[in-house]
């Protein structure tokens, strides 16, 4: 039994790794994950040489040390242009932008070939500081009052169920909650669907035929998950590897909290695999039913919306880990793979729950086993175009 098992894992296995389609989405993926990590380098040099910018001033104080102050990095030069000669250079194109400033009253008109919503808060920035320092100073204020009137209050919210984390290591946490429940449901969408497709294709083709005369179509079954589970960790593994490793320089690494991971890894690799073969037996099963890969939306469907619904709560739960509606639904074997991780991660949870939790899904996985043999068993082999009519016969004894 486990020679044939092998034989057909082996078989599935490389059949997946040599197809095309797989070398060519992986390809796709990593570049898609490499330019998305380095889109700030992307657009900086895209944007090419830093822009010519002049500044016409007639204020009393100098201004360029406080424009470099309110974050102006490139080289700005002060000029003595009227609005009809800063409207000619920047024609010429000599300077992308000219900025002149006046005091009375105080105003900023910039002149410039396309919008620079960025230069006009900056340019209004550094002139309101140089107003408020004159008002300032003709009141004869002190400077030190004021900065103390407008100081913010200081407010430490200490939160009582994270587990100590503060509201920064908490929206850091979120944000890597969602990237991992985002590739949860990535995962389990994609490659259940991909058993689907592979059962169906083998069945069109009389492949199946073939393979179910040498061995059981519950190896046959198990050998299919197994073998798709291996080929998207392999794919996953390419490019979790390739995402870290070129996000490390961008500031979207910085927004994670990567600091829980070594241990609750652990955690999420576990409620990872069994949500995969929770959902995949099902998609497996159901798949069995139909002979092509056009009809297999319509008896997939229900599997594809429980999966998208566990998404979209696990998504609205990410503000409200605590919610009473999300505690009950993360010990439903369909939504625990990510409401269970999602509470995990955010919320401190007793061990008794999470326990609980994995004991029903593992209860629910062998009844989807049990269940989903019987069908593999019964449609693997039919070839009508009613597989609605083929499970009646199922579940009525009659294959």
């Amino acid at each position: 039994m486990n020679r044939k098992f092998l034989t057909l894992y082996r078989f599935s296995l490389f059949q997946k790794l040599r197809a095309k389609s797989f070398l060519i989405s992986t390809v796709l993926m990593i570049v898609f994950l490499v330019g998305f990590s380095n889109i700030e380098r992307i657009i900086d040099w895209f944007s090419g040489d830093d822009p010519k910018i002049a500044v016409v001033s007639s204020l009393e104080a100098p201004i360029i040390p406080v424009l470099k102050d309110v974050g102006i990095k490139t080289k700005i030069t002060e000029k003595d242009y009227s609005l009809k000669q800063a409207r000619q250079v920047v024609d010429k194109g000599t300077y992308d932008a000219v900025a002149l400033l006046s005091d009375d009253p105080y105003r900023v008109t910039l002149i410039s070939a396309s919008p620079e919503q960025e230069l006009q808060t900056q340019l209004s920035a550094a002139l309101k500081q140089v107003r408020d320092q004159t008002v300032i100073t003709d009141a004869d204020v002190d400077p030190a009052l004021l900065a103390s009137l407008a100081a913010p209050i200081d407010v430490k919210q200490e939160l009582t169920s994270t587990g100590g984390k503060s509201e920064d290591e908490l929206f850091a946490a979120s944000a890597l909650v969602y990237v991992l429940l985002f590739l949860m449901y990535f995962t389990i969408a994609i490659y259940g669907g991909m058993i689907v497709t592979e059962i169906a294709n083998e069945k069109s083709s009389r492949v199946m035929e073939l393979l179910i005369s040498a061995a059981s179509p519950i190896q046959h079954m198990l050998a299919k998950i197994t073998s798709i589970a291996t080929v998207s960790l392999i794919q996953l593994s390419l490019l979790v590897g390739v995402g870290y490793y070129s996000a490390q320089s961008s500031s979207l690494f910085d927004q994670l909290s990567l600091d829980s991971l070594s241990v609750k890894t652990i955690v999420y690799l576990f409620v990872f695999l069994l949500g995969y073969l929770l959902y995949a037996t099902l998609l497996a099963a159901l798949g069995s039913l139909v002979s092509r890969v056009e009809d297999a939306q319509q008896v997939t469907l229900p599997v594809i919306m429980l999966i998208v619904a566990a998404f979209t709560v696990s998504i609205f739960s990410l503000n409200a880990p605590t919610n009473q509606a999300v505690v009950i639904l993360s010990f439903v074997p369909f939504f625990t793979p990510m409401l269970m991780f999602l509470r995990v991660m955010l919320t401190e949870v007793p061990v008794w729950q999470v326990a609980l939790s994995l004991l029903l899904m593992g209860i629910s996985i062998a009844l989807a086993l049990f269940v989903g043999t019987r069908f593999y068993r019964g449609g693997v082999l039919f070839y009508g175009s009613n597989p609605l009519k083929q499970l009646r016969r199922i579940l009525g004894g009659r294959q």
